[in-house]
């Protein structure tokens, strides 16, 4: 299944015309556009994808929005009106491209165009319905041989490193390929400091810039001395401008104020892999090359911050696989180290060997009994939760002293389960073990691989389904085309299923497969959180917010 669909196909026949003093390209040209539809089952913005920016690379105003084309999160667009970051367009809208290179609003007929990685797109509603052409179809190998994008009142016109194109403004049909444009009054709308553009009678010497940052005529250098190249620049008809960086902020410029304003916008973490609920979402995962970051999410997703480790001294450069809540202080398990921030106070502090972490990647930390199980695959220790001192436990013993492999660590209703070797144990609140609960499980020949659910709703997965302890009815790995399970929610009685390979949605009381989502935006789910009336999920493509409601 996939979320775009082609839907009609039309070819246009585009016949020979002799421009005068202008190179001649005598070919019978064929277009064909596909048209990206968002899955009719949903309304436009049901899924909606926060994930870095990591680019602002260009910038154009519509009627209502400003556009941003970043390089990995869509299109920004900022409401004009209410001054106020609205949804992002991006793959879940029916956009092809994960990369945009740029934007172009036409305001001679109302289309928003965008160019990216997979070809030419627009849309007509500015939000859905998008139409893609691809390179191939303009004789272009890709988006880096495009330097600029404009119109005129009657055409478009796309600028290359070597020569023009100039297509119709309406459908893009091509008409010809030229060596300068036969027409002056095109509109190139933003400035693009990649073609060594420079501001036309704008002085940044004019404005005060907030948060100490300080600016330059390229760059601009962040409250920690960290430059950031300017990547565009577009100056509004209502008395404000916008520069785009490198690093995907963008500084907000207000002529009536003549100050500058550095926006952050969307998350930093590049592949969230982990979630914690307290009075907000705490998400992290995997860095980009340039900073490592960590991102609190308000619960009704109106606000969000992110915490980069250039701004703490306790935080360091790293990837993040594992979280916990624990009375207001979160806790990130890490590459041999474990980070605690500290919500009251701001305060980051970092614990590593020298307090007995593991030195693998820590995949479990877990609030138990007063005490932290932190744990890698291989190693587990546990810390006392006000002195951070490892304290004696029968279960690190366990597996120390019989060289065990952790699969799985969970904490439900004041029992601990540990999965070791495909082998379930259950711990009480003094590290009580009973070996037998689950033995039948290993002596069928099934292991655990992930513990879920609740109460009389617990859900065992291995690599042969999901099994339902309440009736002991296995839900066959099949029934989702075999892809491994990260995580399972139960809501009602519905399970979402969060697999290697999409989402599935499984009918407890029915006892069948509702749906399996499987677009190419929500493979690899690594966890399924529900928050307010979103189904959350972390994906290799960010985070997903589907709406429940």
């Amino acid at each position: 299944m996939d979320i775009f669909q082609k839907l009609e196909k039309g070819l246009r026949k585009i016949h020979r015309k002799k421009i005068d003093k202008h190179i001649f390209v005598p070919f019978i040209f064929f277009l064909e556009i596909l048209v990206a539809q968002v899955d009719q089952r949903f309304d436009l913005f049901d899924w909606e994808i926060m994930r870095q920016n990591e680019s602002i690379n260009s910038i154009s105003e519509g009627y209502q929005y400003v556009f941003f084309a970043t390089n990995s999160n869509g299109i920004l667009r900022f409401n004009k009106f209410s001054r106020k970051f609205d949804s992002n367009i991006y793959l879940g809208q029916g956009i092809k491209s994960k990369e945009i290179k740029h934007v172009y609003f036409d305001k001679n007929t109302g289309i928003l165009w965008i160019i990216g990685n997979e070809g030419i797109e627009f849309s007509n509603d500015r939000k859905g319905n998008w139409n893609n052409i691809e390179f191939q179809r303009l004789n272009v190998k890709s988006s880096r041989n495009i330097e600029d994008f404009g119109a005129s009142r009657n055409f478009l016109w796309i600028k290359t490193n070597s020569r023009y194109i100039k297509l119709d403004h309406v459908s893009a049909t091509f008409l010809g390929v030229f060596a300068y444009p036969d027409e002056s009054n095109i509109d190139w709308g933003d400035i693009n400091f990649n073609s060594n553009n420079k501001f036309n009678n704008f002085s940044l010497e004019d404005y005060f810039i907030e948060q100490g940052w300080l600016l330059s005529n390229k760059s601009a250098s962040d409250n920690n001395g960290v430059f950031h190249n300017y990547k565009t620049f577009l100056k509004t008809q209502n008395g404000f401008s916008w520069i785009g960086l490198s690093n995907g902020q963008l500084l907000f410029i207000d002529d009536f104020s003549k100050t500058i304003t550095p926006k952050d916008v969307g998350i930093s973490v590049s592949v969230p892999l982990t979630i914690s609920k307290g009075k907000k979402l705490w998400i992290a995962g995997i860095n980009n090359n340039q900073y490592s970051s960590i991102t609190s999410i308000e619960n009704n997703f109106s606000k969000v911050r992110n915490f980069l480790e250039t701004n703490y001294s306790g935080f360091f450069r790293s990837d993040f696989y594992s979280s916990e809540y624990i009375d207001g202080e979160v806790w990130f398990g890490s590459d041999g180290k474990v980070v605690i921030y500290d919500e009251r106070n701001d305060f980051f502090r970092t614990l590593g060997y020298e307090k007995g972490i593991p030195i693998q990647k820590i995949e479990f930390i877990k609030y138990f009994n007063d005490k932290v199980y932190i744990a890698s695959y291989s190693e587990l220790i546990v810390l006392d939760i006000k002195s951070k001192k490892i304290v004696n436990s029968q279960i690190s013993d366990l597996i120390k002293k019989n060289n065990l492999f952790i699969d799985f660590l969970e904490v439900v209703e004041n029992k601990l389960y540990i999965t070791l070797d495909g082998r379930t144990y259950l711990f009480d609140e003094n590290e009580n073990i009973n070996f037998d609960k689950f033995e039948y499980l290993i002596e069928d020949n099934f292991r655990v691989e992930g513990i879920y659910g609740y109460g009389e709703y617990l859900f065992f997965s291995s690599n042969e389904g999901i099994l339902n302890l309440r009736d002991n009815e296995l839900i066959p790995s099949s029934l989702y085309f075999n892809f491994r399970v990260n995580d399972v929610l139960k809501l009602n009685n519905i399970l979402y299923i969060g697999t290697s390979g999409g989402l599935a949605i499984y009918d407890l009381e029915l006892k069948q497969l509702n749906n399996f989502y499987d677009f190419s935006f929500i493979r690899n789910i690594f966890k399924v959180e529900l928050v307010g009336d979103f189904l959350v999920l972390l994906t290799s493509t960010g985070l997903i917010k589907l709406n429940l409601s």
